[in-house]
């Protein structure tokens, strides 16, 4: 029972993390809504990867 909680539970911390993400515009955050509620785990993964492919593309 408990292997199945984590990955729900990792999903809604990227959710969350999304919805107060302040670098993405409107447009960009509905878009990965959408992708969420579509694409559940591999929506989630996807945005996750390409969010820490951004951070580490910004210069310090």
């Amino acid at each position: 029972m408990s292997i199945l909680l984590i990955p729900f539970i990792l999903y809604l911390y990227l959710f969350y993390k999304l919805i107060v993400d302040k670098h993405l515009t409107h447009n960009e955050r509905l878009f990965w809504v959408i992708i969420f509620l579509f694409f559940n785990a591999l929506g989630a993964i996807a945005y996750w990867v390409w969010r820490n492919n951004k951070k580490s593309s910004i210069p310090s």
